[in-house]
């Protein structure tokens, strides 16, 4: 009865197949409506393999390769996913110049049914056949086939070879990395890989200025992969705080700030000799106070200051140290970094508007007399500042504050005499047309006649 009822049922629909991870043969049985139940005994069960040659990353085919660089091979065939380890797949490579190696996958994961390998792609006028140890040879302006014999039909003519063919490019980067690898040079390998990553960087930075997103992000996963590929190729901790440098220096591009601040980090604290760690302890606190972590910016400035004294860049320490405190409203503080400005770069570009600061921070802490004090200092130090008009209106204002309305009035004065047609001018005017400024003009005049 059971059996009857089992095979009443075969014509009506598909049942699923679940794979146990191991090759099995099944009895399938069919029916129709002429012959009747039949039977084929000791099926195999078989899947159709899919083989790719791809980028880095294993996600997109790729449409070219390059001499120096690697071959990223992709392979799909469940049916050698035959144990529960990590299985085997064979490869055969094969160049028009002559290479033809038989190479080894993995699987990337137990029962995945996936296998992926990379192989450096050698530089050789003339491969050698069969002397594969892990790479593959080929020249400039070659063609690569990767075949792989699999258990189902794929053409119609009955071949059941999957192949795959790319051209090997003629030039481009490829060239420098292969010309290092031929002779041998490490140092021209690794160097000239670090000006390119650099050029990616440069390219990288143009294109976001001139908003092409889709060329800036091609420049920015090629410099990546550079760095990458360089990390992987040379793992020499004395190129260490380079790479790091440059990978830090596309995340802060992109406003990844954690990525940006865990590259530097790793500078300043692995490497803290390295020329390139104060520049990366100063970037460390730019990255911070971009993300909004003002109290860790600050904490790396002045490490910076503390640990690296002599760095040209403590004068954009100082200044943003002062920046950090007149927008945090402690202004006692940020006055006294203004001063100790001034007082180690003189000459600094940024020197006047730091002393110009200065008489901010008194005249918002209401310390009148010093406010007016610091702008007159301006004013005698950079007569010819663009900011000098408004030290005078600003001189003026604090004294007038400050109840000292007879240099309230000079200030104001002189402003409007000096630079007639800045808009400081014109408030002093205004200013002078107080009827406190009024009867001091006319004490003014009086002491005139």
């Amino acid at each position: 009865m059971a059996e009857e009822k089992r095979r009443s049922g075969l014509g009506r629909g598909i049942g699923s197949l679940i794979p146990t991870g191991e090759r099995e043969a099944v009895d399938v049985f069919f029916s129709s409506e002429n012959e009747g139940l039949s039977a084929v005994p000791g099926a195999k069960l078989a899947s159709a393999a899919q083989l790719e040659i791809t980028n880095e990353e294993y996600l997109e085919p790729a449409e070219i390769l390059y001499v120096g660089k690697k071959i990223y091979l992709l392979l799909e065939d469940p049916d050698l996913d035959i144990s529960d380890q990590r299985d085997k797949a064979l490869v055969r490579v094969l160049s028009a110049t002559g290479e033809d190696e038989t190479l080894e996958l993995e699987e990337t994961l137990t029962h995945s049914g996936v296998f992926s390998a990379s192989f450096p792609l050698l530089a050789r006028p003339t491969p050698v056949a069969g002397n594969s140890q892990g790479a593959v040879e080929c020249f400039f302006g070659d063609e690569i086939t990767a075949g792989y014999l699999d258990n189902v039909i794929h053409t119609l003519e009955g071949d059941p070879i999957l192949e795959r063919k790319i051209p090997v490019a003629v030039g481009t980067d490829g060239i420098m990395n292969a010309f290092s690898k031929v002779y041998k040079n490490e140092d021209l390998a690794i160097q000239t890989q670090f000006h390119i990553a650099e050029s990616y960087f440069e390219l990288f930075k143009s294109h976001r200025k001139l908003k092409q997103d889709e060329e800036a992000q091609a420049a920015l996963s090629a410099g990546r992969r550079v760095l990458r590929e360089l990390r992987d190729d040379y793992p020499n901790p004395k190129y260490s705080p380079r790479i790091s440098y440059l990978l830090g220096q596309f995340a802060q591009e992109m406003n990844v700030w954690d990525e940006a601040i865990a590259a530097y980090r790793n500078i300043v604290r692995n490497y803290p000799e390295h020329h390139l760690a104060p520049d990366s302890q100063y970037k460390l606190g730019q990255c911070h106070e971009e993300a909004g972590e003002l109290d860790e910016a600050l904490e790396a400035y002045v490490t910076l200051a503390g640990t690296y004294p002599k760095s040209p860049l403590i004068a954009n320490v100082m200044l943003r140290i002062n920046e950090h405190f007149y927008t945090s409203e402690d202004y006692q503080v940020a006055a006294s970094v203004g001063a100790k400005f001034i007082e180690k770069f003189p000459n600094h570009e940024w020197t006047p508007k730091m002393a110009f600061r200065i008489g901010q921070c008194y005249y918002k802490l209401e310390d009148f007399t010093k406010g007016g004090e610091s702008f007159d200092v301006f004013v005698k130090k950079f007569p010819d500042q663009e900011l000098t008009a408004q030290a005078l209106f600003w001189a003026g204002e604090s004294y007038r504050m400050a109840k000292d309305i007879p240099n309230a009035f000079r200030r104001y004065n002189r402003c409007r005499w000096d630079f007639p047609e800045s808009d400081a001018a014109k408030y002093s005017r205004g200013r002078l047309a107080l009827p406190e400024l009024l009867a001091q003009f006319e004490r003014e005049a009086n002491l005139t006649e």
